[in-house]
């Protein structure tokens, strides 16, 4: 037969008590019984009086990983069923229908010691570390108080997230990681054993130095738009943000990672205009398309010769409606999108070849407006000189996204 709890047997620290019950002259008329000397409270086991040495278990953690950071939160899991269990008991018993428990109040004083000696801010929305205290019922391993042993400590780094501009000067080059086709991204000996299909993209060559330089996990790219394999990206560069996961040094020097960079990666990309920004950036980068304007340089192949007619039709194209193109239909919706043209340069190379200069809105498939894509795009050059091309080179020579 189980045996009726008896609340005599569960003594509470005045710390606890003050936390359930907020009238003093209420509580001195509880039946419960606060702790004697050499008496653990049963719902914070003392961690609650031991707020010196929990900050000696982080400072520990901190120095063990050597993490850089200026701003903090801390978070507390307890995973500890004796614990809850007697919490559970004696808000049942005093009737507590709030939810302040151990672990808020574990999170609300720790912080605030470690926010004063280890000069350090409280950031609840964007912190550069979550400082994460766990209980249990067992115990950790090296703990350095005995004390503290069903107590442990775990840091978590949130991004770094770095603002810039790349250049991509040789073809041949994919502006993110392309699993390899034959084994998927497991690696394989077509791939080297790389998992990549490309040796180089841009995200590596600069993910190579910055993982290094951050101590990151990985990065994540988020480009405004991307060129084909087979096009440069000249001019100012293509605005970018990179996503550091999971860094330990956060205070680095971004014109020495500029130069870095661009040094190691010869000659086929280079970075500028560097900055640190957030991840609301993210969110407007990648969603610029419809807002930006785009400069292109195409070389235009024809069937037949181009007279001074056609040209003139190709310099008076305004408005597009473009279905996506074949060649991406399989991982973009296939949508009908309009998109206007601002411009357009027309210098002749010979009889059948043109050099056009697009000034166009951001989104337009510009190998679709010459080649028309079996008439997914209308009206396209093809259609409107009654005379097939093809893109033969195209370079990008400006995006511009709203700041």
């Amino acid at each position: 037969m189980k045996k009726e709890r008896d609340i005599n047997d569960y003594p509470i620290c005045p710390k606890c008590l003050s936390r359930i019950i907020k009238n003093p002259n209420y509580r001195n008329n509880l039946a419960v019984r606060v702790i004697d000397d050499g008496e653990d409270c049963c719902i914070c086991e003392n961690l609650l009086y031991k707020k010196d040495k929990i900050l000696g278990l982080i400072k520990h953690k901190i120095s063990i990983l050597d993490v850089e950071f200026d701003s903090f939160i801390i978070a507390c899991q307890n995973n500890s069923n004796k614990i809850k269990d007697n919490e559970n008991y004696i808000h049942n018993v005093l009737d507590y229908k709030g939810n302040d428990s151990l672990k808020q109040q574990i999170k609300r004083e720790v912080g605030v010691l470690v926010a004063k000696k280890l000069h350090k801010r409280i950031d609840f929305k964007n912190p550069d570390v979550v400082i994460m205290i766990k209980i249990k019922d067992g115990i950790y391993k090296h703990s350095p108080y005995d004390d503290l042993k069903n107590m442990n400590i775990f840091v978590d780094t949130n991004p770094i997230f770095i603002e810039g501009k790349y250049r991509k000067l040789v073809r041949g080059i994919p502006q993110t990681h392309w699993p390899c086709t034959n084994c998927k991204g497991k690696g394989c000996k077509e791939c080297n054993y790389t998992g990549q299909q490309y040796e180089h993209t841009v995200e590596g060559l600069i993910a190579k130095d910055l993982l290094l330089i951050t101590r990151g996990n990985h990065t994540k790219f988020h480009g405004s738009g991307r060129e084909d394999i087979d096009v440069l990206m000249l001019g100012e560069g293509r605005p970018f943000v990179i996503e550091v996961k999971h860094p330990f040094k956060r205070h680095i020097d971004l014109k020495l990672l500029r130069r870095v960079i661009n040094s190691h990666s010869d000659g086929m990309i280079e970075v500028n205009d560097l900055k640190f920004t957030d991840r609301t950036r993210v969110a407007q980068i990648k969603n610029s398309s419809v807002e930006s304007y785009k400069i292109y340089s195409a070389i235009a192949e024809f069937e037949n010769g181009v007279t001074s007619n056609d040209i003139e039709k190709i310099k008076k194209l305004k408005v597009i409606n473009q279905r996506t193109p074949l060649r991406v239909k399989r991982r973009r919706a296939d949508l009908v999108r309009t998109r206007t043209i601002e411009n357009i340069d027309v210098e002749r190379i010979n009889s059948k070849k043109l050099r056009l200069i697009i000034k166009c809105q951001g989104g337009l498939y510009i190998k679709e407006l010459i080649s028309g894509d079996d008439n997914r795009t209308k009206p396209s050059i093809s259609s409107i000189t009654n005379n097939h091309a093809i893109c033969s080179q195209l370079d990008v020579l400006k995006v511009h996204i709203p700041k």
